[in-house]
């Protein structure tokens, strides 16, 4: 039997407050004045806190500014990409919008920088108009004259090769920045934070201080294959042993997540996210959010005519199933099994979550059902904003 896992609900019920002052004074320093804040009626300017260390490795810079410079939602765009990339050692590419990935791709049977940017984009061509683009890797020609054939707001990287930069550049309009030492963030559970904090801004005067977001998954071995749950009645673990493949997917689906809003599901197959459900009141509509984006982005990038309004009436125009073979990941636990039925009906057949449901036994029964491999990560990843 795999790692019984059924008192792994008490996490949600256990307080880890910390030990913070009273008064918490934070000294910030500007970095840039913006475009505009989130909105043109907002001005707003980018500041780092006062002797950083994370600011200062990361030494993120303007290269090209384009017509007056950054908005708030690009310096965001970017932000939020490293903290997905952070995660990845292969050649990757986030497509940012809104905050959100709109596409992601890591490399896959050593496809070129051009692909891999290319499938990021395609996830979903049509939210990627106007995006922002990061790369954990230079930028070379091919990759620079592959963005110049949609509309791209901006471009970071950790470098830009001249002819690339060259390309780039003839887009009068287009940012470019760079920045550094990626592999060196604060990521894995363990990693120093010592002077580090999350801080999330609220209105009427306040905001919440908490630790940077370790994540304690760092390769397969870290996930919980066969999580075992019992109750007085019976015990039961999943049977199913992941593939290599399904392995890595995970992983990514999960890395990727990081960078979504909750409620968010991540669908991923060969490395390419298929879609992104963020941001949803609840568990089960982000489940459907996604699957539905899934035919829909698949439909796009086939040039097939379908109902917006009834896209599962037209999946069955497609050349073959997207979904067939994918996996996903969610957040959160799932707190009923009918999120799990739903995903096995589209053909995914692995699924990541942090457990700790207590309908965790009938979740487990609904994945044994489907023949569904389902690893645990015992963390969940809840990003508000």
């Amino acid at each position: 039997m795999g790692e019984n896992l059924s008192d792994l609900k008490n996490m949600y019920k256990t307080v880890n407050a910390g030990d913070y002052p009273d008064e918490l004074p934070l000294e910030l320093v500007k970095e840039m004045d913006l475009r505009y804040g989130e909105n043109p009626n907002q001005p707003g300017a980018e500041y780092k806190f006062k002797g950083s260390t994370i600011a200062d490795l990361t030494n993120i810079q303007l290269l090209k500014s384009g017509k007056g410079g950054l908005s708030a939602t690009n310096v965001m765009d970017v932000i939020r990409a490293m903290e997905i990339l952070k995660f990845f050692n292969h050649p990757s590419v986030c497509v940012m919008k809104h905050i959100i990935p709109s596409g992601f791709a890591t490399q896959y049977q050593d496809n070129s920088l051009k692909d891999i940017y290319k499938n990021a984009r395609d996830a979903d061509a049509r939210s990627a108009f106007g995006s922002v683009v990061v790369f954990n890797r230079e930028v070379d020609k091919e990759t620079a004259e592959e963005i110049m054939t949609s509309y791209v707001e901006a471009v970071a990287a950790p470098g830009f090769q001249k002819e690339a930069e060259d390309i780039l550049s003839e887009k009068k309009n287009m940012r470019l920045l760079t920045f550094e030492n990626l592999d060196k963030v604060p990521k894995f559970a363990g990693d120093d934070t010592t002077g580090l904090f999350d801080v999330k801004i609220m209105g009427a005067g306040r905001l919440i201080i908490q630790k940077p977001y370790l994540c304690k998954i760092k390769d397969p071995s870290d996930l919980i294959t066969h999580p075992t749950i019992n109750t007085d009645e019976k015990e039961v673990s999943v049977k199913r042993e992941p593939s290599i493949q399904e392995l890595q997917d995970l992983l990514t689906s999960w890395y990727i997540n990081l960078g979504v809003r909750s409620n968010g599901v991540v669908i991923v197959k060969n490395g390419v996210s298929l879609s992104i459900g963020s941001g949803q009141q609840e568990r089960v509509g982000a489940v459907e959010q996604a699957i539905l984006k899934a035919y829909q982005k698949a439909m796009d990038r086939e040039n097939i005519e379908y109902d917006s309004l009834n896209v599962i009436a037209s999946k069955e125009k497609l050349s073959e199933n997207p979904l067939k073979g994918a996996v996903i990941s969610s957040d959160g636990f799932f707190p009923f099994r009918d999120s799990v039925d739903l995903i096995a009906n589209q053909g995914i057949t692995a699924i990541i979550q942090p457990g700790g449901s207590v309908k965790d036994l009938e979740v487990v029964e609904a994945a044994n059902d489907h023949d569904m491999a389902m690893v645990y990560t015992t963390e969940r990843c809840f990003a508000h904003f």
